[in-house]
């Protein structure tokens, strides 16, 4: 039956500790009381008289979290839960009064060949009931529990699913976005500058197998970092070797340390798309520095004042997927000024 699936393994087991407390501790109260009070004597017949209620109970709280309690929990419906709930209560207390052991009291009237009165209700009746009680709302509040933990996790996996659905999205958003620049800027030494552009063609070779092999992880090295940022400054650099300052400077030993992947080359290519003027001296100046806690990435640019056709990536691109990535964990400051544009970013230094 359906109903029987929603129990997990660990609800199960839950239960089943719950029970085998319950069984175990009136065997372990007698056998102390034994012990300890030489009036006593522990006898078998006097805990089956014990357990055999307890069965019944048991047998009612099997009822109750197979049938009864999905109704409430897992299909959300009060009135047939009620209902249900109800009609199980009445049958456990119409079992009581059929088989509970009878009682004409203290001094009350005996009649020869009559049978023997049962009370409407004892200390025992009172006890079971309320024992039932305890048993189906520790149920109802396991069964609670569990699913809240369930829906929990399925909802961080939903979510954790739905961040890298959309990094990956994010990140082949920028492989197109540098192509079609280099592209461009290969087409133009196709004919002034063949061998430069043949080498141009190698180095966009070697970026594009990172962008497509090596770029679908969650950290990658920070000297890969710095050779990717080298290769995308050589490749900008054949085009603009003669009118632009361009200057790289990072660690001379670089540490054991990661970093999310294509989070930094989209300023250096923003730097080479804004920062290059053809008409008057242009300038490009990253710093990229590391310390036990934090990689720093710093770049500075002057600015051509030519506005360029919409669409791309850019930098709300890049700060989105930091978002993402390391939430409040990072820290990004945009300077734009009227001849110069700065960029500031600081992540955490993770180990890999």
């Amino acid at each position: 039956m359906k109903l029987f699936r929603y129990s997990s393994r660990q609800e199960a087991c839950a239960n089943a500790l719950l029970w085998a407390v319950m069984f175990i501790v009136p065997l372990v109260g007698m056998v102390v009381l034994s012990s300890v009070d030489n009036n006593y004597l522990f006898r078998w017949i006097d805990l089956l008289h014990i357990w055999v209620p307890l069965v019944v109970v048991l047998l009612a709280f099997l009822i109750h979290n197979y049938f009864i309690a999905p109704v409430l929990v897992y299909e959300h419906n009060r009135l047939r839960y009620v209902v249900l709930l109800s009609i199980l209560m009445m049958v456990f207390v119409f079992y009581q009064c059929a088989t509970g052991p009878p009682d004409p009291g203290p001094g009350g009237p005996k009649i020869i060949g009559a049978p023997p009165v049962r009370p409407i209700a004892g200390p025992h009746d009172f006890t079971m009931f309320s024992l039932l009680v305890f048993a189906l709302g520790a149920n109802l509040g396991l069964k609670l529990y569990f699913k809240t933990q369930a829906e929990q996790k399925q909802l961080a996996e939903l979510e954790n699913h739905k961040l890298r659905q959309e990094l990956t999205y994010l990140r082949y958003q920028v492989n197109p976005h540098f192509l079609m620049n280099t592209l461009n800027n290969i087409h133009a030494l196709v004919d002034i500058e063949p061998e430069d552009a043949k080498t141009s063609i190698v180095q966009l070779s070697r970026f594009m197998r990172y962008l497509l092999y090596e770029s679908d992880v969650e950290r990658i090295s920070l000297q890969k970092a710095i050779e990717l940022i080298d290769q995308h400054i050589s490749l900008m650099r054949i085009r603009y070797i003669d009118n632009v300052d361009i200057r790289f400077d990072s660690p001379h030993e670089v540490p054991q340390v990661g970093v999310a992947p294509l989070i930094i080359v989209p300023f250096v290519e923003n730097a080479f798309k804004h920062g290059v003027s053809y008409d008057k001296p242009s300038f490009i100046h990253i710093t990229l520095a590391v310390d036990k806690e934090n990689i720093e990435f710093y770049c500075c640019n002057s600015k051509n004042n030519v506005k360029h056709d919409a669409g791309g990536v850019g930098i709300a691109n890049v700060t989105k997927r930091l978002d993402l990535i390391y939430g409040d964990r990072y820290t990004l400051n945009i300077d734009d000024g009227d001849d110069t544009f700065k960029v500031t970013l600081i992540v955490p230094a993770e180990p890999l």
